[in-house]
């Protein structure tokens, strides 16, 4: 199939994204469910695989502007949103082993989800070897899905170690591979492209819905949650306008926390021997009292009982 072909439906063309036009969040999900049900199995993979950094553009080009790995994937988690990505990817760095974590934007259909995941994990270890001259020293990878019928595209990792029906989607590898220098890097370029990705982020960014890019902002603030004021103040509107806002997309700024609160301590349950005092903290709790009487209000179970059978 043609790559029209595949996107017939999406409200995309194949120029529209070889022109690099920015999307919506809603338009990139569907281009991602149609490619999750018009392309053969293992697709996602084998096609990231064969990523190029400079393929992504102003963000790509930034990237490798970066004077170290470690920045560079920072910079590409801030800016994603421009190349298309319905991921949110985060950083953390622990003893020996640093990891990369990938949660969704946006509701996305399970086979949109897991083509999306596919992609970003198979495009990292060549995209680290491209930015460092050196390959990737992975360590695993854990999938938040079961292996399905995509086996023989998985041998494209080179980590020693696949792991599916996890809790949730991470890539390890060694910390100090972050440190690795990039040859490319050019403090001149990195200011010029970062001075594009700003213009080009905040113009996507206001496409998005008011509640989408509040919870922007309640991610980037995770542990000390923005009150309706200063949410108001980062976004330059006035309390009362986006009262109406939301109201006009049938949410309130309490519905919004809310959800936000919900998704990531689903996520952060998911973790292999979660934190129950770092999480309550995350989500803006006072103390893990009041998340745990939170989550049975969510839920109408105790956390104990949902890690005994989490759902979605």
């Amino acid at each position: 199939m043609s790559a029209d072909a595949i996107l017939d439906g999406s409200g995309a063309s194949w120029a529209d994204i070889h022109a690099l036009k920015p999307f919506d969040l809603p338009t990139i999900a569907r281009m991602f469910d149609l490619l999750a049900r018009r392309t053969p199995p293992g697709f996602a993979i084998t096609s990231a695989y064969s990523s190029r950094v400079r393929h992504y553009g102003v963000v790509g080009f930034a990237t490798m502007s970066m004077p170290t790995l470690r920045e560079a994937l920072q910079h590409w988690a801030r800016y994603s949103l421009i190349a298309g990505d319905p991921l949110v990817t985060t950083i953390e760095e622990h003893g020996d082993e640093w990891r990369m974590d990938f949660e969704t934007r946006i509701e996305m259909s399970p086979a949109a989800r897991r083509y999306c995941i596919e992609a970003a994990v198979a495009a990292l270890e060549p995209v680290i070897e491209e930015l460092t001259n050196q390959p990737a020293r992975s360590l695993r990878i854990d999938f938040a899905f079961e292996d399905g019928d995509a086996l023989e595209a998985y041998r494209l990792f080179r980590a020693p170690s696949l792991r599916f029906s996890r809790k949730s989607t991470a890539y390890y590898g060694l910390r100090g591979d972050l440190d690795r220098p990039i040859p490319t890097s050019d403090e001149f370029v990195q200011t010029l492209f970062h001075q594009q990705c700003d213009q080009y982020l905040s113009e996507l960014v206001q496409t998005r819905t008011l509640a989408e890019r509040m919870e922007d902002l309640l991610r980037e603030s995770a542990g000390n949650l923005p009150s309706l004021d200063e949410v108001a103040a980062a976004l330059g509107m006035s309390r009362r306008t986006i009262q109406r806002q939301l109201g006009e997309e049938g949410l309130s700024f309490h519905e919004v926390v809310k959800r936000f609160r919900q998704r990531h301590a689903y996520m952060l349950l998911r973790e292999p021997s979660p934190k129950m005092k770092a999480i309550a903290y995350t989500l803006g709790f006072y103390d893990v009292g009041n998340f745990r009487r939170a989550f049975r209000e969510w839920t109408g179970q105790s956390i104990s009982e949902w890690l005994a059978n989490p759902s979605p």
